[in-house]
């Protein structure tokens, strides 16, 4: 397999270590979450949501968070993930 050598901010590489798993590469924790990303499921906006909700400080961010939100119900279709 072929490889190929990207850069990145300090700040992303930081997040993606956050986001990665003990038992993965780096690689695998890009395709996770590209593949998160691209799902378009509910669980995986929720999941993402979570992460952003916590990182804001002020009624400012809450009150753009909101906006953003609303824009985004009105243009995405959602798939719901049923359990097995």
């Amino acid at each position: 397999m072929s490889t190929k050598t990207i850069a990145v901010e300090n700040s992303v590489y930081e997040r993606l270590a956050r986001e990665k798993r003990s038992s993965e590469s780096f690689t695998k924790t890009i395709e996770r979450l590209l593949h998160s990303a691209s799902s378009g499921t509910c669980a995986s906006a929720v999941a993402d949501a979570a992460a952003v909700w916590q990182a804001i400080g002020n009624d400012a961010d809450a009150d753009r968070m909101e906006q953003i939100l609303h824009l985004n119900r009105s243009t995405t279709n959602w798939e719901v993930e049923r359990p097995a």
